[in-house]
Formats: structure tokens, sequence, C-alpha cells
């Protein structure tokens, strides 16, 4: 382990949890910027697909090629 010395000065049981906690908190930070920033998750997640397709493709975004009958 490249920093293996960072263990004499903190201790494990509190590095492990914090280190662990900051991720949490990270992720959840992302994950509320797309809730808040975006309109296509909202949809994608309530299962309006068809907007996100609708709202990819007015933004520019290569759609899903038709089905052939």
């Amino acid at each position: 382990m490249i920093y293996g010395k960072i263990w004499l000065v903190v201790k494990p049981s509190v590095g492990v949890p914090l280190f662990l906690g900051a991720v949490a908190v990270g992720s959840f930070a992302v994950h509320a910027a797309l809730l808040t920033n975006t309109t296509w998750v909202k949809a994608f997640l309530n299962g309006n697909t068809k907007a996100v397709v609708a709202e990819g493709s007015a933004a520019g975004a290569p759609t899903a090629p038709a089905a052939k009958k």
C-alpha cells in the first residue's frame, strides 16, 4: 500500500468511516445536482422515456434507430 503510513497518524477506526462517509456525501451531492439541474433525469426515473428521447433529439444527441417492420 502506497499510503500505509497514514494509519500511524489516523486510527483506522476513525479514518475508514470518515473516508466512506465522504464518498457517500459526494455521491449524494452528484445525484442531487443531476436531479435539480436536468429535466431528463426526472422524466427517465418516472418512466417517461418518450420525453427523454424527444429531449435528447432536440439537444442534438443521437437517437435510437427505428425498428424495421
